[in-house]
């Protein structure tokens, strides 16, 4: 049985911003790699506001059993619909002036109801029953798992310091909604970084923006045996240097690789002493300053985060913004060997991994065949295990051939990090003008991984008005895998709202203003029925009247 997350929410009288909007409806792979590196060669309660707009809904409403007894429904062609602007921030508490947060405080359609949200008279549920792995189906070839969704999946190759929009646009093509961004930087081993590198990378984040994706940056300044790597100062300036770039431009990094250390930026052979626990911490630390607070950095062995930081994570430390909770992990030699060429070299390293993955990102590659580890069973069983986000498609070719072959890449393809769907929604079949209208959705994530980076829940009622209310103390970060999870909401409408029918929907739109009406950018559920997706909007089959 599936937790249940109570949360009241609260949008206030907005009589004085109704205003009338205009509809609008959002209506290869050659990359060249480094062996052993990315692109080788071979129920809490929280108060919540929102904002309406006089809108129409679509020319269609799925009532699903929801009735108006005036026997007019919202008439579609009295008013438009447009974009609206939701004004909480997750995480808060503090609840509005406006309005009570408390459900038993305003009238409801049908006395008494209220979260958490049960079967009886005035409650309508839709069940979706979507296609899911973890109960046994195969939706791999459904058109469910063609869907793509932003940070996560396979990813391509890119080199931001000579990125064209053509190669972005091929990925893009190709299904992918994540890049790796490799940032060599041999030329600036003696030397501050200048204008011209910063522009290049600037101009490359606003790319990867365009175009809808996200991206994992790896700098560093070695790319061969033999090259060196930069002295520990010189390093810590040009993160420095990098940190106003980083900052503004964090709304499309995924995660950023730790770099910067030896051979490929993986932190080992450096020619300056810096692949020790000493130099490793320094770096880290300062990757992790040079970031906003929801962003993490990604070390390519669990050790050098346990030596840094302790851990593993556990429930009570995920999520909390310290530096334990902000590092993830890269393999580049997934499945290569017992010990996958090294990457888990001490006692229990390994373990550490598989509890710790569960909180953060995991990324990197493929690097060698090696039967029957490299094979589908376990392959599947290893990215499960450890919580992959995001995967190289550019190496190891013949590994990934090998899943192919073996009828196991298109499901890893489909449950790469997250894979968000609702097997169930409840609801109250009408509400009223300043009362409480309990909505009640069951959510499972048949994903690999959770999602890695926070985004808020909002529930969108579009009508003859719109208005978005956003479940503040949920998290989207602990939907674990096969862990469904029960988030009811108490979404006290506006007291000017005006009468008719409104469906519901689900919005998980990126919180970077930069990108939250970009649909790319939004979470669709994997659904294959019941559930229309309309500009970045998950609409449900279901309604309800207000009086």
């Amino acid at each position: 049985m599936s937790p249940v997350h109570k949360l009241s929410a609260i949008v206030p009288d907005m009589s004085t911003r109704l205003r009338p909007l205009s509809l609008l409806l959002l209506g290869a792979l050659a990359s060249p790699a480094c062996q052993g590196g990315e692109g080788s060669t071979d129920g809490a309660t929280g108060a919540t506001t929102g904002t309406t707009h006089d809108t129409a809904g679509p020319a269609t409403h799925a009532t699903t059993g929801a009735s108006d007894p005036t026997g007019d429904p919202a008439d579609p062609t009295t008013s438009t619909t447009g974009p609206t602007t939701t004004t909480t921030s997750v995480g808060t508490t503090e609840p509005p002036t406006t309005a009570s947060t408390d459900p038993s405080d305003s009238d409801t359609g049908a006395p008494g109801l209220a979260c958490p949200l049960g079967d009886g008279p005035g409650v309508q549920q839709l069940a979706l029953a979507p296609a899911l792995f973890s109960a046994g189906d195969d939706p791999s070839d459904s058109p469910a798992c063609a869907i793509v969704n932003p940070e996560r999946g396979f990813h391509g190759f890119t080199n931001l310091r000579n990125l064209d929009g053509g190669i972005l646009a091929n990925h893009a093509a190709s299904g992918f909604s994540v890049v790796y961004g490799q940032v060599l930087l041999p030329d600036y081993r003696e030397s501050p970084l200048d204008a011209d590198v910063l522009a290049e990378l600037a101009a490359s984040f606003d790319l990867v923006r365009e175009h809808g994706m996200k991206v994992v940056p790896r700098f560093h300044y070695s790319n061969a045996e033999g090259e060196p790597d930069a002295e520990l100062e010189r390093i810590l300036e040009h993160i420095e240097q990098l940190t106003p770039l980083l900052q503004e431009h964090a709304d499309v990094i995924l995660t950023l690789q730790a770099g910067f250390i030896g051979l490929w930026g993986e932190w080992h052979g450096s020619m300056h002493g810096l692949d020790a626990p000493g130099p490793r911490k320094q770096i880290l630390d300062a990757l992790l300053a040079a970031l906003p607070p929801e962003r993490t950095v990604t070390v390519r062995r669990p050790s050098f985060k346990q030596q840094a930081y302790g851990g593993p994570l556990t429930e009570d430390t995920a999520h909390d913004g310290s530096a334990l909770a902000r590092v993830g992990h890269v393999n580049d030699c997934f499945l290569a060997s017992d010990d996958d060429f090294g990457t888990y070299q001490e006692p229990g390293e390994k373990d550490y991994a598989v509890a710790d993955s569960a909180f953060v990102p995991v990324g990197g590659e493929t690097c060698a065949v090696n039967p029957p580890r490299s094979e589908c069973p376990s392959a599947l069983a290893e990215l499960a295990l450890h919580h992959w986000t995001h995967l190289n498609t550019a190496y190891k070719v013949e590994v990934l051939q090998s899943w192919q072959q073996d009828g196991c890449y298109a499901e890893i393809a489909c449950r790469l990090g997250y894979r968000l769907a609702v097997p169930t929604l409840r609801w109250a079949d009408s509400g009223a003008p300043g009362g409480a209208l309990p909505v009640a959705l069951e959510l499972v994530n048949d994903g690999f991984a959770a999602p890695v980076n926070p985004r808020p829940l909002v529930l969108v009622f579009d009508g003859p008005a719109r208005v978005e209310v956003t479940a503040d103390e949920f998290d989207v970060r602990t939907l674990q895998p096969g862990e469904p999870q029960t988030v009811c909401v108490d979404a006290v409408l506006p007291a000017d709202l005006p009468s008719g029918t409104y469906r519901i929907g689900l919005r998980l739109a990126d919180p970077a203003p930069s990108l939250a009406d970009d649909p790319r950018q939004a979470i669709r559920l994997a659904n294959d029925t019941g559930v229309e997706w309309t500009d970045g909007v998950n609409w449900f089959e279901a309604s309800f009247v207000v009086n």
